[in-house]
C-alpha cells in the first residue's frame, strides 16, 4: 500500500527549488546586467552564501567568469558556445512552431521566419521560404549584434517591444542608428515611440526599412524564456494587396504557437511538482 504526502499542492505549481533552480536564477540575473553577489542576492532572494557557492560552481563549469579586479561575475564562454548554435538551443520551440509556420507560408505564399534575441544578439531560428521564384529570405540576417544595423524593420521592433522601457532604453543607448534605406527610422526617440506602440498593438508592419521594395509584418510569440517573433515577408508589390488577410493569419499563427509554448512550460512545472512529492511505503 502506498501513501503519498505532498510537499507541494497538486493544484498549484510552486517555484522549483534546489541547486539547478538557484543556478538558473543566478544566470538570469547575470543576463539582466546584475553582476555582484549583493545585487544578485537582492534580486533572487537567495542568501549571499548560496549565491557565492553557486557562482563558484558555475565558474568551475565555465558558465560564469569572475573579474577579480572589481569582483563582478559575468556569463562565461560556455554560455556563448551553447548560444552559438540557436537551432540546438531552441529546438523544442522550433518543433512547436514548424507546422504552423508551414501552414502560414502556404496560405500567404510568402516567406515565414521565426527569430529571437538574447541581450543585443539577434538569432534567426527557422525559415520557411516562399514558393515563388521571386522571394525574400533572411539568409543575410541569421545572426548578429543589433549595432550592425539589425535593429531596422518590423522583426527587430517586435522583439524589442517585449522588453520593458528601462531595458529598451539601455539597448537603444548602446546601438548606433544609421539608415539601411531611405525608409529606415534613425531617430531614437521616434524608434522608442514606435516600439511602445507595437507593444500595445501586438504587431508591426515595415515597408522597405531594411531592403527596398519589401514588406514585412511581425507578431510576438509569447510565453518563451526569450523574446521571440514570427514574421511574414515578401515583395511589397505582391504582399500589399493581401496585407489585411495575411496579418490576421500571422497573428492567429503566433497565438497558436504561444499557446503551445505555454503548454510545454505547464508540463515542465507539473513534472517538477510530481518530483517534489515524497512517497512512503507502509
Amino acid at each position: 500500500m502506498v501513501h503519498g504526502t505532498q510537499s507541494a499542492s497538486p493544484q498549484k505549481s510552486e517555484k522549483p527549488t534546489g541547486s539547478i533552480a538557484h543556478a538558473t536564477d543566478i544566470l538570469l540575473c547575470l543576463n539582466d546586467d546584475i553582476h555582484t553577489v549583493t545585487s544578485i542576492h537582492r534580486q533572487s532572494n537567495l542568501s549571499k552564501s548560496t549565491v557565492h557557492r553557486v557562482l563558484k560552481l558555475l565558474e568551475e563549469s565555465s558558465l560564469v567568469v569572475e573579474d577579480t579586479i572589481n569582483r563582478r561575475y559575468y556569463l562565461g564562454p560556455l554560455v556563448g558556445q551553447l548560444a552559438a548554435n540557436p537551432i540546438t538551443a531552441h529546438k523544442r520551440l522550433i518543433m512547436c512552431a514548424i507546422d504552423e509556420m508551414k501552414r502560414l507560408s502556404h496560405v500567404t505564399e510568402e516567406t515565414v521566419a521565426m527569430d529571437t534575441m538574447m541581450g543585443t544578439q539577434y538569432y534567426s531560428l527557422h525559415e520557411v521560404p516562399s514558393r515563388h521564384d521571386l522571394k525574400v529570405t533572411q539568409e543575410n540576417k541569421k545572426i548578429g549584434p543589433l549595432f550592425t544595423g539589425l535593429y531596422a524593420g518590423a522583426t527587430v521592433k517586435v522583439l524589442l517591444s517585449q522588453f520593458n522601457d528601462e531595458k529598451l532604453k539601455i539597448i537603444l543607448e548602446n546601438i548606433d542608428v544609421f539608415a539601411e534605406t531611405e525608409r529606415t527610422v534613425t531617430d531614437k526617440g521616434l524608434l522608442m515611440a514606435q516600439i511602445r506602440e507595437i507593444r500595445q498593438r501586438g504587431y508591426a508592419l515595415s515597408y522597405g526599412e531594411r531592403v527596398v521594395g519589401t514588406l514585412c509584418m511581425a507578431a510576438p510569440v509569447k510565453n518563451y524564456i526569450l523574446p521571440v517573433m514570427l514574421c511574414v515577408v515578401g515583395p511589397e508589390s505582391r504582399l500589399q494587396p493581401k496585407v489585411k488577410d495575411a496579418l490576421k493569419e500571422l497573428r492567429d499563427s503566433a497565438n497558436r504557437i504561444s499557446a503551445s509554448v505555454a503548454a510545454i512550460f505547464r508540463e515542465k512545472a507539473d513534472n517538477i511538482v510530481i518530483r517534489n512529492r515524497q512517497w512512503t511505503w507502509v
